[in-house]
């Protein structure tokens, strides 16, 4: 996590030197709130999405008149839900968090906007479960561990209402397996998900003048 964080800031104090060598810098800052459908790829058994939920925060950096970069910190859900296969194992979901530091790069037609990157997550904690316990999971978990980390590819569009809102709805795909292959399918582990979230920009030059009129 501490590794995430110093990524985080780096990328952010790197955003910002290159950008005030390209122009004069508009940086906004803002937090965001989302749900959506995750899943993974290469499960033993029939699975169904499970509804997470993510939420953080974001500093935008524009580079031109068109584009802009974004990096993100957001504590994100990941795994799957219920799945049912009476034959073998029950019902069966694994849940994932993770810290989840994105980098996107958003091209701005508009108040529309398309984006695409890469993210970097690290896993906080994880649960494997088969119908509260009762029935045996299909594989050991100790013989095939979820990785601590999750290198993703990001690709969505959204709409800006204003100044303030926005609305985004962003696909995500593991470029990385998160868990080495399975017994019986034929591919590794992946996450993949869908996220629609709403934005919110905290203007800090208006914080900052109203702190200069009360003091004066």
């Amino acid at each position: 996590m501490k590794k995430l964080f110093i990524f985080f800031v780096m990328s952010i104090i790197c955003l910002d030197v290159w950008s005030q060598g390209k122009l004069k810098t508009q940086c906004k800052f803002g937090f965001k709130l989302g749900s959506g459908a995750q899943t993974i790829t290469g499960c033993a058994i029939k699975t169904k999405p499970r509804i997470a939920f993510m939420g953080g925060m974001w500093v935008q950096i524009k580079i031109s008149k068109s584009w802009t970069m974004q990096a993100e910190l957001t504590n994100i859900g990941k795994g799957t839900g219920l799945g049912l296969d009476q034959r073998k194992y029950g019902d069966y979901w694994l849940n994932l968090n993770y810290f989840e530091v994105p980098m996107l790069f958003q091209y701005n037609k508009q108040n529309v906007y398309f984006e695409f990157g890469p993210s970097l997550a690290a896993l906080i904690n994880s649960g494997e479960y088969s119908r509260g316990g009762a029935l045996p999971l299909p594989y050991q978990t100790d013989l095939y561990p979820i990785s601590n980390k999750d290198f993703s590819f990001n690709l969505g569009t959204g709409y800006v209402f204003n100044e303030k809102w926005r609305v985004g709805l962003r696909l995500t795909h593991s470029l990385l397996p998160v868990r080495k292959q399975l017994p019986e399918p034929s591919h590794p582990v992946y996450n993949r998900g869908i996220i629609l979230a709403v934005s919110r920009q905290i203007s800090l030059k208006a914080s900052r003048t109203k702190h200069s009129e009360e003091i004066e």
